[in-house]
């Protein structure tokens, strides 16, 4: 047993040895392929000289870009949920109506999933133009890609057993939803659901800086003109409020997970 674990640490050393190696030559192969080098690093610290203190005084001009960059981020997860939740049962083995469902279903969330916020939010500019709609459409339908997976996964991973007994029971197609895979599929659904309201808050604000508006485009209008104080107060204001959501979600986590 002992010489059993002793063949196995080595073996995993070993790997570790070849993984970090080869993982090495292939970083500073690709820093050198788009030009990273030494100076690079060197020249790091020349951003000390934008420190400013913060314009504590813009704080009550930010509350309503603030609220905007919340609202944009909030609809959007929300109208993700309501897409992802039929798409995602479609998109699951177990609970799809028919097999080309199935497939049609894994393709849009695929399609909605690989394609970058931003990217949606460009190709949304001829259909809605900058502003609020913009940002809200390309956060719900990327995250309706990233939901709708996690919802798909989740119910392919459930416990058959219950479902086998509501159909014994002769219980319909919905009736199987309700009372045997939405218990078992909530407490990490709604987990998921709270991880993605929190990127997709900064999503919002990346967002803003390509004219959706909220506190991204005041970061950027500021910026240009180089109201550096300003910039570090908008600054201060993105660090609360992600502070301040990640908080929250962990605690709304930790009372999910000691029910």
């Amino acid at each position: 047993m002992k010489t059993l674990k002793k063949v196995q640490i080595e073996t995993l050393k070993k790997n570790g040895i070849i993984i970090t190696t080869l993982s090495t030559i292939l970083c500073l192969i690709c820093a050198s392929y788009v030009g990273l080098t030494v100076n690079d690093f060197l020249e790091l610290p020349k951003i000390t000289k934008l420190l400013r203190f913060p314009n504590l005084s813009i704080i009550p001009d930010l509350i309503e870009p603030t609220i905007q960059t919340l609202a944009i981020a909030y609809v959007g997860t929300f109208f993700a949920i309501l897409i992802s939740i039929p798409l995602g049962i479609l998109a699951s083995k177990n609970m799809t109506i028919h097999k080309t469902v199935y497939l049609i279903s894994r393709t849009i969330i695929m399609i909605a999933r690989v394609i970058p916020d931003i990217i949606w939010a460009f190709l949304l500019i001829p259909a809605v133009g900058l502003g609020a709609a913009q940002g809200i459409f390309a956060i719900a339908i990327h995250s309706t890609g990233m939901i709708g997976r996690f919802f798909a996964e989740s119910i392919e991973e459930i416990d058959p057993k219950p479902l086998e007994a509501l159909e014994t029971c002769g219980a319909s197609y919905m009736q199987k939803l309700i009372y045997g895979v939405f218990p078992q599929i909530m407490p990490s659904f709604i987990n998921y659901v709270l991880y993605a309201l929190d990127h997709n808050i900064r999503v919002a604000i990346i967002l803003g800086m390509f004219g959706v508006g909220g506190l991204g485009f005041l970061f950027v209008v500021r910026f240009r003109v180089f109201k550096y104080e300003d910039v570090f107060a908008i600054l201060l204001v993105i660090f609360l409020i992600l502070f301040g959501v990640e908080r929250l979600s962990s605690y709304i986590r930790g009372k999910i997970m000691n029910k």
